[in-house]
């Protein structure tokens, strides 16, 4: 036991790497949209449809990536989607329409950012370290922070210095070579874990699991083992409501973090700051979130997800009323207020949804269950970006968006805590249904 607890540490850092990367996909949208736009002169809802379509390729194939995960395991998956994303930046740069950028980039880079997302380390890593998996999380998940730091201020430097195509090229390459050989080497599935239920009962035991015998890890049970149960666990978990609360609580957040993340460097533009300092500010958020998510994760193994996530959401709604009500492109101290706040909630959606799924659910069927979760996350992409960027077109400024982005965060609270109350009863995983 001692052996695998040590090897959860070469599971940690290769989630820190692969979070890393995902940090420096999805937080360079902002530079990348004003790329986009001011290249192609499309208008803002045509660019925003670009990364609207990725959510959606995130959504439908989250589902699918979460099985895959469970079934052909981390080493063969996470290279897979270094190489997609690779594929998908190479030929991304090369573009001249809208529907070979939709192709690329929305769909092939968009897949190979799934399969090493938050929802993937959450499934793999959770199991290594069960007694304090939310701090275990939140320490691997800064480095989606520490992505957000050195990557989008650099794709903002490389845009501006040569070209976005040379940036894209660039990253490609680099992302790969952060992802692919690392994980194909070192990579392994996770032990079986046993979850127990908040009235002290277990949900599920190495040894009465039929996926393994007792002493033994998933990685030798058989693949027709998990063919067999594949089809039933699944139906067995859509049955039960806490999972769909939290892929609403992951959606609606989502959706109305996305109806502003993707504008925010246009937003401190027409607000009349600097590009370079807007993208700056942004990639500060992520440094910020360098502390900001172990602590928020440390802080739900004490005090609950429910509590952090509320806390949390409160101070990201609070961010983006100080932006909405103070910026005015010649003072910076609401800029520097709405770093703070953001940056110490930075991820705490994806986080505690993570390690609240990971309290319901036993091991063998994370990855599914994660799948659905990031398919939430997928829709709230999809829709965000395209409704901030229909209502900028519509009212020329983001007072709407914003407005409706801080609704919808609310909605996020209560169904987080939904899922909690629904799944504390013994009968939400009853003894034995995941087996």
């Amino acid at each position: 036991m001692a052996g695998k607890h040590n090897y959860g540490w070469v599971i940690f850092s290769l989630s820190f790497t692969n979070l890393l990367v995902e940090g420096g996909i999805k937080n360079t949208v902002p530079v990348v949209y004003v790329a986009l736009r001011d290249s192609f002169r499309w208008s803002a809802a045509v660019t925003s449809g670009v990364f609207s379509l990725g959510g959606l390729t995130g959504a439908l194939c989250a589902p699918l990536l979460g099985r895959l995960l469970d079934r052909i395991g981390p080493r063969a998956l996470f290279p897979l989607g270094g190489l997609l994303i690779l594929m998908g930046y190479l030929t991304s740069s090369c573009a001249n329409e809208l529907w070979q950028l939709y192709l690329l980039y929305s769909i092939l880079a968009t897949v190979g950012e799934n399969a090493i997302s938050s929802f993937t380390t959450a499934a793999i890593l959770s199991p290594w370290f069960p007694r304090n998996r939310g701090r275990m999380l939140g320490l691997a998940d800064t480095g989606n922070s520490l992505g957000q730091v050195v990557f989008l201020p650099l794709a903002q430097w490389l845009i501006s210095t040569i070209s976005w195509r040379d940036t894209f090229r660039i990253f490609g390459v680099l992302f790969f070579l952060l992802v692919g050989p690392a994980n194909f080497l070192l990579q392994r599935r996770p032990p079986i874990q046993q979850v127990i239920a908040r009235g002290g009962r277990p949900l599920e035991t190495e040894a009465s699991s039929p996926l393994v015998e007792e002493g033994r890890d998933l990685d030798e049970a058989s693949s027709s083992q998990i063919s067999v149960t594949d089809t039933r666990r699944m139906q067995q978990i859509l049955r039960h409501p806490p999972v769909w609360f939290l892929v609403m609580a992951r959606l609606l957040a989502t959706m109305g973090n996305h109806l502003t993340h993707v504008h925010f460097v246009a937003f401190f533009i027409t607000a009349g700051y600097n590009p370079l300092l807007a993208a700056s500010a942004i990639g500060a958020v992520g440094l910020v979130g360098m502390a900001g998510r172990p602590l928020s994760g440390a802080l739900s193994d004490v005090l609950g997800r429910e509590v952090v996530y509320t806390v949390g959401s409160g101070m990201q709604i609070g961010g983006l009323g100080v932006l909405l009500a103070l910026g005015d492109g010649q003072r910076l101290w609401p800029m520097i207020l709405f770093v703070a706040l953001n940056g110490l909630s930075d991820g705490i959606g994806g986080l505690v949804v993570g390690a609240k799924a990971a309290d319901l659910v036993p091991s063998s069927a994370l990855g599914s269950v994660m799948g659905l979760v990031q398919m939430g996350r997928g829709l709230g992409i999809m829709m965000g970006p395209l409704i901030g960027g229909l209502l900028f077109d519509l009212e020329g400024n983001y007072v709407v968006a914003f407005i409706l982005a801080v609704a919808l965060m609310f909605v996020a609270i209560g169904c987080m805590w939904r899922a909690s109350l629904t799944g504390s009863s013994r009968r939400t995983f009853p003894e034995g249904m995941l087996m």
